[in-house]
């Protein structure tokens, strides 16, 4: 698909409207610039990788200390 980026006119004819939307054939056969750069990109994910979950830490190991003797 093919969307006019600005509004056209030759020879006195508007051959495209700002924002007009037509398939690559169409655009074409009117004389339109339709190149690949035109055409929209497809969208990609942009979803932030979720964080690693850090190993929790017993309460019992945390509390212990080598010196101390129970």
């Amino acid at each position: 698909m093919y969307t006019s980026k600005e509004r056209v006119i030759r020879d006195g004819y508007l051959i495209a409207f700002e924002g007009e939307v037509m398939s690559d054939e169409e655009a074409a056969a009117r004389g339109l610039p339709v190149s690949e750069e035109d055409k929209p990109k497809r969208k990609t994910s942009r979803r932030k990788p979720k964080p690693k979950a850090e190993p929790a830490e017993d309460e019992a190991e945390k509390d212990y200390d080598e010196d101390e003797e129970a």
